[in-house]
């Protein structure tokens, strides 16, 4: 009867639903965008609701990852609400094991920040924004209950001026204390998440329980807390029932309003698997928030999402999935197609800034000079983002780009584009990369269970400005900070060639896998460039030209390091008229 109404009550809200803008970036985490769905209502009451699936705060480590805003979680519970009129952004986050906490917790206030700063486009109240979570997203979303949240008004980013903390909270089956031992939930995945494991015998004292005492919404619960509602199964072996039994008399204990629906027989599933004839708790959860949301007048319908008609450009395509965090790429089509595509590749020293608002390097003043004119010749230009130092170490930037290659050429028939025939372009640490994807092997898997892996990752024309070719000629005596940070390790001019810092900086330096098959390659390099200079242009084009390889070098006479190459003369040569024109000759044969 139960499973009938459900069913029922989802397409009757499905069918009201009026649309889902996908993937909007809320963050940008070194090099990885955070995203969310906004699931809009047809007749919206002006209330959000943040919703953060359950994962055990892990995500597998493989790109073709499912991202967690599409979890069975949210296809369960989303549609009610929105057939009651709420707004509900359900959001992925960074997961272990490569990002520990804070990083959930850090990412999940982001996403409430994000929404209260653009509330009004959103079509809700800013003070009106209430939170779903399930397992490891329950204890996420008690955290942005519990937890000050406080913005930075001082802070040049507007929307970490905004507050995280959530007006009602609803959890289901949440580890809220995770100084707790029973189940297993509380060993493998919370020492994972956490980074070290907490011993029976280690007291209060130590610095292992200070940390799970701080990761537990049990240990930050305040008078000035919002409602709750919490929600559990009595046979549910993960998370046990006492566990929100426990947590209640926490909330209560300090006047905030609370109540613990249990489910019996029900386990620890979105849907309480074994319950028998379990009550209406999707109807208890839209009850809930219509109660304590309530208060201001209902906001305006949000306007239709804007299409970028004119510009052709697809944007925000996901390439690949990374530990909760998404590998974004832009289509640029052009008017004329001529059937081949570019991969752009921008120069940013392998790094990024660490705030929350970081720009995107698909979107730099380097695609203007060297991609756009590109697709006004005819060519498909892809420019993509990639993990960045100093979150993410060498060599998970190739890892990137590379998979960026395979992606492309693997859905070569969408873009209308020979997957035979993609070239790169890149400067600096982009040039790097664009060498690295021209000179070193790189053979798909044949019988990878993901499709795009089988795919071959070599380009096929490539056209670096100013790269650098040789790490370890480029790290200096006394070593490079910038080198330091993107491997972890610094290298010495002293340390032996039989050390692992020697090797890792040689495997990364593209000189060193010059090959008769490698591709027609024009480097591009300013003759007073002083952060790479040109001597890494020379040594490798006669690297190349002595093992038979198509090479040529255009200097810019004065140029510095960057794409307008600052300082060039005035008699400088057409470097960007030089590039289509070396795609033109070369990528088509």
């Amino acid at each position: 009867m139960f499973l009938r109404f459900f069913l029922l009550l989802a397409l009757c809200s499905a069918a009201l639903q009026a649309r889902v803008d996908k993937d909007v970036i809320y963050a940008m985490r070194g090099g990885l965008a955070m995203l969310m769905d906004v699931h809009y209502p047809e007749r919206s009451n002006g209330f959000g609701i943040v919703f953060i699936p359950g994962s055990g705060w892990h995500a597998p480590l493989t790109y073709d990852a499912t991202p967690l805003k599409e979890s069975g979680f949210a296809k369960l519970y989303v549609p009610p609400l929105t057939g009651a009129g709420f707004t509900v952004f359900v959001i992925n986050h960074r997961a272990a094991p490569r990002y520990s906490y804070p990083a959930p917790v850090e990412d999940a206030q982001r996403a409430v920040r994000f929404v209260r700063r653009h509330a009004a486009r959103l079509g809700i109240h800013a003070d009106r924004i209430g939170g779903v979570g399930g397992s490891s997203g329950g204890h996420l979303i008690s955290m942005l209950g519990v937890l000050d949240g406080d913005g930075d008004d001082r802070n040049a980013d507007p929307v970490e001026r905004e507050s995280a903390k959530l007006q009602a909270v609803f959890a289901r089956a949440a580890p809220t204390d995770l100084t707790r031992f029973e189940g297993r939930f509380s060993s493998a995945s919370v020492s994972s998440l956490l980074g070290m494991r907490l011993g029976q015998r280690d007291p209060p004292s130590s610095t292992a329980y200070r940390i799970y005492r701080d990761a537990s919404p049990a240990a930050h619960v305040t008078p000035d807390d919002p409602p709750f509602l919490l929600m559990h199964g009595t046979a549910d072996d993960r998370v046990p029932h006492a566990r929100s039994q426990e947590f209640l008399s926490r909330l209560e204990g300090d006047g905030i309003e609370a109540a613990l629906v249990t489910i019996q027989g029900g386990g620890h599933g979105a849907s309480f698997p074994g319950a028998k004839d379990p009550p209406d708790y999707l109807g208890a959860i839209v009850g809930f928030f219509k109660e304590h949301l309530s208060g201001g007048a209902p906001a305006e319908k949000p306007p239709p999402a804007e299409s970028s008609k004119a510009e052709r450009i697809e944007r925000d395509v996901t390439f690949g999935m990374v530990s909760g965090g998404a590998l974004l790429l832009d289509v640029y089509r052009p008017e004329r197609p001529n059937g081949y595509g570019i991969l752009h590749i921008t120069g940013s020293g392998w790094h990024s800034p660490l705030a929350a608002s970081a720009p995107q390097q698909k979107a730099s003043r380097q695609l203007e000079v060297f991609g756009l004119p590109l697709v006004e010749a005819g060519y498909t230009v892809f420019a993509v983002n990639h993990r960045t130092a100093p979150l993410n170490k060498y060599p998970a930037q190739i890892e990137d780009v590379e998979r960026a290659v395979r992606f492309i050429r693997h859905h070569a028939s969408r873009w209308g584009i020979d997957p035979e025939r993609i070239g790169g372009v890149g400067g600096s640490s982009g040039g790097h990369l664009t060498l690295m994807l021209g000179l070193k092997p790189s053979p798909g898997t044949p019988h990878d269970p993901d499709p795009v892996n089988r795919e071959s990752a070599k380009l096929q024309t490539i056209v670096p400005w100013a790269p650098p070719t040789d790490l370890i000629l480029h790290n200096g005596t006394y070593g490079s900070g910038t080198f330091a940070s993107l491997f972890g390790m610094r290298l010495m001019a002293r340390d032996p060639k039989t050390s692992p810092q020697y090797i890792a900086y040689r495997d990364a330096s593209p000189i060193h896998y010059v090959s008769h098959d490698d591709p027609p390659t024009l480097i591009i390099h300013g003759d007073t460039d002083a952060v790479v200079p040109i001597q890494h242009a020379e040594l490798l084009a006669h690297r190349m030209l002595e093992t038979g390889v198509a090479v040529e070098v255009l200097i810019i006479p004065g140029g510095g390091h960057g794409s307008t190459f600052p300082g060039k003369s005035p008699d400088s040569p057409d470097y960007v008229k030089a590039t289509v024109e070396w795609f033109d000759r070369h990528l088509p044969n």
